[in-house]
């Protein structure tokens, strides 16, 4: 039956590009609308009822801004591409690194060093080059600017792996109106969302927390992530976009509103599923507010700059363990990247469990320190600050590294050391 079905899907696709293509007598046959290069391009999603000529229309006249262009950025913007959605928007300020490679599919090895938005687009027009590209290779700060940047697109993709991005992409999607598909994936799992949709609720409904007073969120760079996972949310994130442009359609209206998907493929039960979310009328983002100013990004998104009096630079650290001055060195990252590579005689305090920890256990575990110089390292130099903070806050005398690993591996890169860091620390 299947083998049948294919054929004759095959036969009438065929037969409709032998008709575009032979300039047959205009008075007996009539098209889809649809130029010959369009139906022999996109003719197989042409044919699905679902869709149909008229939806691909509307993809074709379809913009689509997608903000981030890593693990999930790559499968959305290619399968969008490809799709043929007919003007794409790529933001992202990084520049790709050998460790992006294993999960962000639309970079090459040669792409090492590039920003990721042009590398991003570049491997779009390769695939299809009748669709518009347009790189923005800069770090979205202002609700201003973002605002007015979502309002030139149909709708926005957030991509992003950090919670005041996506506070700052939903609050940009709200003041310019436009519909937000935010995907989000980490470790074994990821989660899909379309907000600000037909009078669906918005991030701030679901996630009402304000992120100074959250947990600290996971990121790839810490609990890691399998490339399949961010590939199938990526390509569900892109099936969504499809869905919001092809009003009218069959996809349309199943597109994903009111629902949070949750994917865990580890659950052998129901590795997809969904539950419910509600817009609430007291929401901070899309609640309506008679002369109110548009909604601002959370208060404590940004981490703060390390003071002077309160770090140590990576030359005066590497100087000082040449020396063997007495210094305590607490790595504050997970226990899985402690593992594999760390400083010769550091002590491992996750940050996650710091962070929970009393005063009095904060002593006790310092105490080990004795008269020694306490020297708080993470990859960046950014969890460390924050762990030198809550030690300060418990009365221990301690010092941020700044900068982080990645900066004192850089200050003697040809060591042995530095050597036996890298594959860990990039």
């Amino acid at each position: 039956m299947a083998g049948w079905l294919s054929g004759c899907l095959g036969g009438c696709l065929d037969f409709c590009h032998g008709l575009q293509l032979s300039g047959c007598d205009d008075q007996i046959w009539q098209g889809c609308g649809l130029s010959r290069a369009e139906v022999e391009r996109y003719g197989r999603q042409v044919v699905l009822p679902s869709l149909g000529p008229e939806g691909q229309k509307k993809l074709l006249r379809g913009s689509v801004l997608i903000v981030g262009a890593g693990g999930l950025g790559c499968p959305v913007a290619l399968y969008l591409a490809a799709a043929g959605v007919g003007r794409i928007g790529l933001v992202d300020a990084d520049t790709v690194a050998l460790s992006n490679l294993h999960r962000q599919i639309g970079h090459l090895a040669r792409s090492v060093g590039v920003n990721k938005a042009t590398s991003l687009a570049k491997a779009c027009r390769e695939l299809n080059a009748t669709v518009q590209l347009e790189v923005c290779p800069q770090r979205l700060s202002r609700l201003e600017e973002t605002a007015e940047l979502i309002a030139r697109y149909d709708l926005v993709v957030d991509c992003t792996d950090a919670p005041p991005s996506r506070y700052l992409l939903n609050d940009g999607a709200l003041c310019a109106q436009r519909p937000l598909v935010a995907a989000s994936a980490v470790g074994l799992s990821g989660q899909l969302a379309v907000y600000n949709f037909e009078g669906g609720p918005c991030l701030r409904c679901v996630f009402p927390v304000s992120l100074a007073d959250a947990e600290p969120v996971a990121s790839c760079e810490e609990h890691g992530v399998l490339g399949p996972i961010v590939g199938t949310v990526g390509s569900l994130a892109a099936l969504e976009v499809i869905k919001v442009l092809a009003k009218g359609s069959a996809l349309h209206k199943s597109c994903l509103r009111g629902k949070l998907l949750l994917f865990d493929p580890t659950s052998s039960l129901q590795p997809c599923r969904t539950v419910k979310i509600h817009r609430q009328a007291d929401c901070a983002g899309c609640a309506p507010k008679d002369g109110a100013a548009p909604p601002m990004p959370p208060a404590g998104c940004a981490m703060p700059l390390p003071r002077e009096e309160i770090s140590i630079s990576p030359i005066e650290l590497h100087s000082r363990l040449l020396a063997h001055r007495p210094t305590f060195l607490l790595d504050v990252r997970q226990r899985s990247h402690f593992a594999v590579t760390r400083l010769a005689s550091a002590v491992n305090w996750p940050l996650t469990e710091m962070s929970r920890a009393t005063e009095e256990e904060k002593l006790k575990k310092l105490s080990a320190a004795g008269d020694s110089l306490v020297v708080c390292v993470c990859r960046r130099g950014n969890d460390s600050l924050t762990a030198t903070l809550l030690l300060r806050e418990a009365g221990i005398v301690a010092l941020n590294l700044q900068g982080g690993l990645q900066q004192l591996m850089a200050v003697s890169p040809d060591s042995r050391a530095s050597r036996a860091s890298l594959p860990a620390l990039t």
